[in-house]
């Protein structure tokens, strides 16, 4: 049966009509990646296996996840796709030495001890072994349990203290793209017409929200264009919606 509250729709308008510019620039950089990923791999917090793609070369592609980040019905549809159920990041049921790479997408600013997660890692990986990591940087919270925005500097910092050379330290695009996200991230979320108090205000709030849905379709080609401007651009590490992390185990 189909749903036709008007949230659903409105979610399902905004999941028709929006460019989701970070699974562009994910793809794009883990496109870049995917030759060197070879061997054992893990991925924590893999959630339905959406980059499983990237993973091809590896000998064996094992995924960790967590129960209470998913609701009963999500618990049972990621089941057959989950390696291992873990509480955290910092206790992984692998062997020391006994993996060739870690991939971790969008779960550090979660993670409430990042130093113990990273020393976690460093003691699954053989020396040689590899990390791929991304992070939120200047984005809003999505989560109860959403802690911390590391800065380039700090992961770098995070990285090299748990035994780790860093390869690469990249922005996902410069200033367009983070604009362009925390633009679309204001869409799904519309704040500020719930936070005013005066019914006035909530009228004039809910009515350019509805402006701004009638323009998406021309909003979400101009997050496209940007897209294909800024893809390449890695360097704008001082303002980015994402930072992506490599590194080596010495």
């Amino acid at each position: 049966m189909v749903n036709l509250k008007p949230a659903h729709l409105l979610f399902q308008y905004l999941n028709l009509m929006q460019f989701d510019i970070h699974k562009a620039l994910m793809h794009t950089k883990l496109k870049h990646l995917s030759s060197s990923i070879k061997g054992r791999w893990l991925d924590i917090g893999a959630g339905d296996q959406p980059y499983k793609q990237y993973f091809a070369n590896a000998s064996e592609y094992l995924t960790t996840n967590t129960k209470r980040h998913y609701s009963t019905a999500g618990f049972e549809l990621l089941e057959k796709q989950t390696t291992y159920w873990i509480e955290d990041g910092k206790t992984l049921p692998v062997s020391d030495n006994s993996l060739d790479g870690v991939a971790c997408f969008q779960v550090l600013s979660v993670i409430d001890e990042p130093a113990d997660f990273f020393h976690e890692i460093s003691r699954v990986l053989r020396p040689g072994g590899k990390l791929i990591l991304t992070s939120d940087f200047l984005y809003p919270v999505w989560s109860s349990e959403d802690r911390f925005r590391h800065t380039a500097f700090n992961l770098k910092q995070l990285a090299e203290a748990n035994g780790f050379t860093v390869t690469a330290s990249e922005s996902f695009g410069g200033f367009g793209s983070t604009t362009y996200a925390l633009f679309m991230r204001f869409m799904r979320s519309f704040p500020e017409i719930w936070r005013c108090k005066k019914i006035i205000a909530k009228i004039v709030s809910a009515l350019m929200y509805l402006l701004l849905l009638m323009l998406l379709p021309i909003l979400s080609l101009l997050g496209l264009a940007i897209f294909v401007l800024e893809k390449n651009s890695i360097t704008n590490t001082d303002f980015t919606f994402n930072i992506l992390l490599t590194a080596e185990k010495k």
